[in-house]
């Protein structure tokens, strides 16, 4: 999604900085030994080219420790979340929806680790300068997504969200899944409730929507988290600053002045204890959360 603080680079025509970071961690976390993996997405290391994915299980565990021993429950909150949204898509599929919408996709593969969802049709949304480098990359891989109909829309151009995903095929007569992951605290506060408010406008009564917020402690500084805080000088240097932070209770009251009701809450430190394992190799360092919201 672009947002006025990630158009330095995408309107250059360059790819989010942030995407690349998360396809990376996803990329090592493949390579770990299979017991203690997090997310096992095999597809990850297709976006990964500087510096390429780890060769073996000890230099990805190398590398991922590294990154959770500088930024603790990042490696959480970018694998985990993945695995939480993927059991609300699983149940809701179950219970007869075929639609899932993906805002702000990035290099996200769920389409791709996921062909066991007969007739179930993925609309990617994503600015058009990330999603030009990830359709290339596919491309360039053989790997098929027939199931995916790409949607790339510039919000800063003036594009209307549900108008795009409606030309696209999208139907919001019948329910859907929005997955709006590592987006929101790029945004700034009324663009946020803007887009909750054009999600609710465009889904049916029923539909899911799962997005993952930042404390408001970490945008303004307060954060005892000193990895947090690093990690936001870091995009911040890189022309994607957070800028939106919120609490479990602000997150669910947007959304529910946007038309849902808030159906589950989950933080850093559930997801490690949820997925992580006996013996997790990530920290759980406790500034994120997510949001799982019915639309009324």
């Amino acid at each position: 999604m672009s947002t006025p603080f990630q158009s330095t680079r995408m309107h250059e025509g360059l790819a989010s900085d942030t995407a690349h970071l998360t396809a990376r961690a996803r990329a090592a976390d493949a390579v770990v030994e299979p017991g203690r993996r997090l997310l096992d997405d095999r597809f990850a290391h297709l976006f990964v080219t500087d510096p390429p994915p780890p060769a073996t299980a000890e230099e990805a565990m190398t590398r991922l420790r590294a990154l959770d021993g500088a930024h603790g429950g990042f490696l959480a909150e970018i694998l985990l979340r993945q695995r939480y949204f993927e059991d609300v898509l699983h149940r809701a599929v179950a219970d007869g929806v075929r639609q899932v919408v993906l805002l702000g996709a990035g290099y996200d593969s769920t389409a791709l680790r996921n062909p066991d969802l007969d007739g179930v049709r993925f609309f990617e949304v994503d600015h058009p300068s990330t999603q030009k480098a990830k359709v290339e990359l596919l491309g360039r891989a053989g790997a098929e997504t027939p199931s995916v109909t790409y949607v790339p829309v510039d919000f800063e151009a003036g594009s209307s969200l549900n108008d795009e995903l409606a030309a696209a095929g999208y139907d919001a007569s019948q329910r859907s899944v929005v997955g709006w992951l590592g987006v929101s605290f790029f945004l700034r506060a009324e663009s946020f409730q803007r887009t909750l408010e054009d999600l609710a406008g465009g889904s049916a009564p029923g539909s899911l929507l799962v997005f993952d917020y930042m404390d408001e402690a970490v945008v303004d500084g307060t954060t005892p988290y000193e990895g947090a805080l690093e990690m936001a000088r870091k995009v911040g240097a890189q022309g994607e600053p957070y800028i939106n932070g919120l609490t479990p209770q602000t997150a669910s009251e947007a959304a529910e002045r946007a038309g849902y009701r808030t159906v589950d809450r989950a933080r850093v430190t559930d997801l490690v204890r949820r997925y992580g394992g006996d013996d997790p190799y990530c920290s759980d360092d406790d500034f994120m959360g997510l949001i799982t919201a019915e639309r009324l």
